[in-house]
């Protein structure tokens, strides 16, 4: 009798626990992945001015050469009320060299809603005034300004929403910094039919900010050949963000470093022209009344 009672309380406490892990993962990592931020979404339609910014990239390759670029960055989310609810939103990032051999040349972002629709990006390289959209994957997985960051890199999660599945490996706590971050490790793979700069992915998701944390990228032999961390977290407004993100080229050594500073929201807000393609020079009208403190005036659709 003691022997039945045992095996009952045994299967007793196996469910209990199937249960709680059942309970505790009712989330997927596509759930997770879906709401994950991007960096530059911080300038919502709801916040009302969107934002700028400052970024210090710094590159040292394996080559002992070092290159650094500062840029002025403006954020915002556009709103298109023609546009059904689940797809009226476009978040824009435009990303403007300052000073140096490449002053001017401009990248420029735009991540729509709706999940059928892919990023698009530009990159208007301004010594031969020419605007190029980056099409194919080859472009998408091209350098960003020779970092060890791709394209994609930046576009962030929408990207890894259009191209990967997830799946949820394990929770677990991350220090970051001198903080300790409770966090959600998914698996990504491949979704069919598509080609990808990874045939696996691990990615650590704060589950409290909804940002990713680290990520790992490996080829198909499972071999690690990149990785990304973020180094340490600041605070705008009232949500935690990265200060320093560090990505580093297994392969060939090289590694780059991405330092964001002065987040703000501009004056007067921004007008919807800074993130017109056809408008090259509209952000250094941005930039220049920024630096002169004066207010800007919004240009927003009706």
């Amino acid at each position: 009798m003691n022997s039945i009672r045992n095996a009952l309380k045994a299967a007793a406490a196996i469910a209990i626990v199937v249960c709680a892990a059942t309970a505790a993962f009712a989330v997927t990592g596509d759930d997770i992945l879906n709401r994950m931020e991007d960096t530059f979404s911080i300038g919502g339609a709801d916040s009302g001015n969107g934002i700028l910014l400052s970024i210090a990239l710094v590159n040292q390759y394996a080559t002992g050469i070092t290159t650094d670029y500062s840029l002025a960055v403006a954020a915002e989310t556009v709103l298109d009320s023609g546009r059904p609810a689940d797809a009226d939103e476009t978040s824009c990032a435009l990303m403007y060299i300052l000073g140096g051999d490449d002053q001017g040349l401009t990248f420029l972002l735009w991540t729509p809603e709706a999940e059928s629709e892919k990023s698009r990006m530009w990159l208007y390289v301004s010594s031969f005034d020419v605007t190029k959209e980056f099409i194919s994957d080859e472009d998408r997985s091209a350098r960003f300004f020779g970092s060890v960051f791709t394209y994609e890199d930046i576009a962030g999660a929408k990207d890894m929403r259009n191209y990967y599945s997830a799946t949820i490996l394990r929770e677990e706590t991350l220090v970051i910094g001198s903080e300790e971050r409770p966090v959600w490790v998914l698996e990504l793979s491949p979704k069919p039919g598509v080609d990808t700069d990874y045939a696996r992915m691990l990615l650590w998701v704060d589950k409290e900010e909804d940002m990713f944390l680290r990520l790992e990228g490996y080829d198909a032999s499972g071999v690690e050949t990149k990785e990304i961390v973020v180094a340490s977290l600041g605070t705008f407004e009232d949500r935690r963000i990265p200060d320093v993100m560090v990505g580093r080229d297994l392969e060939t050594g090289d590694v780059s470093t991405i330092t964001l500073s002065g987040m703000r929201r501009p004056a007067g807000g921004l007008p919807e022209s800074v993130f017109d393609p056809k408008e090259r020079v509209r952000f250094r009208e941005v930039v220049r009344a920024e630096q002169e403190g004066e207010p800007l005036v919004s240009r927003r659709r009706p």
